[in-house]
């Protein structure tokens, strides 16, 4: 049986960045954070389009992705089961968990990963990194003897999309930057061009009830590696992303073939009394 050419790593980090963007909606000050909604939200996945030599030529799942905070920062959590279709009939799974947490002042952040796939070794590690005036560090649990140096205009990914959002109220349609997304070493630091379009006033295709809100912002992101010289990136997502923080859907561009992912149902989330 011909195996599906790993798309985990892709997938890993397309899944972390749409936690990253819902999260970012929160940071700032305190007035960004209170236009934001914690909850919980439910997501099926299917193949949008695919290359006729494409590895991947299906694609199902589900994800389930919780958005909640303490009074230091804010939480996310994403979990994920997809399965892949091959060109031979073959299939590879892909079970994965993903939390992080963002300080309130976005200068902290950590994360944790655990992933189990038909097609690789189980992998469970973390990270935490630390960004200061003169620049940061950041480790990783699978090389805690080593210290990955950050370059000091790094945003981690919160702090990042926050600035998208300040963008996007005014009036700005492109940003730039680098950010550390938290993953495997090599992969940790990417660059980022964001391409933010108007505003587009259309009701959702789902019953929204206490989330819902009039419209959506279009956002594409995409990513390369810092010393790519090629002008594709390694993959993009689009977000079609309600100022409360709710994605009603999202795309990953990865080339050669797209994942929708479409929105399910939303619950509600409890959150402190912070002094």
């Amino acid at each position: 049986m011909t195996k599906i050419q790993n798309p985990s790593a892709k997938i890993k980090s397309a899944t972390t960045a749409l936690v990253m963007l819902v999260g970012a909606l929160g940071l700032g000050n305190q007035a960004a954070a209170a236009t934001v909604t914690p909850h919980r939200a439910f997501y099926e996945m299917q193949l949008g389009v695919a290359d006729q030599n494409s590895n991947v030529q299906s694609v199902s799942g589900r994800s389930a992705f919780t958005l909640d905070r303490d009074c230091d920062g804010w939480r996310s959590n994403e979990e994920y089961l997809i399965e892949f279709g091959g060109q031979e009939g073959g299939r590879d799974r892909i079970l994965s968990s993903f939390e992080s947490w963002e300080s309130n002042n976005g200068d902290m952040y950590s994360f944790e990963i655990s992933e189990n796939s038909s097609f690789e070794v189980a992998k469970d590690f973390g990270g935490f990194a630390e960004i200061k005036s003169g620049g940061g560090d950041a480790y990783f649990s699978m090389a805690d003897e080593v210290a990955v140096a950050l370059p000091a205009d790094t945003y981690f990914p919160m702090r990042h999309l926050n600035a998208i959002i300040d963008s996007a109220e005014n009036g700005k349609t492109m940003l730039a930057a680098s950010v550390f997304t938290g993953a495997k070493p090599d992969d940790a630091l990417l660059s980022t061009n964001t391409v933010i379009g108007g505003w587009r006033g259309e009701e959702a295709a789902i019953q929204m009830g206490e989330f819902g809100q009039d419209g959506y912002w279009p956002v594409q992101v995409a990513y390369f590696k810092p010393a790519a010289t090629a002008a594709a990136p390694e993959y993009e997502i689009q977000y079609s992303m309600q100022p409360n923080g709710v994605i009603r859907r999202y795309v990953i561009d990865y080339g050669d073939f797209t994942i929708i992912a479409k929105l399910l149902k939303l619950e509600s989330v409890e959150t402190p009394t912070c002094p």
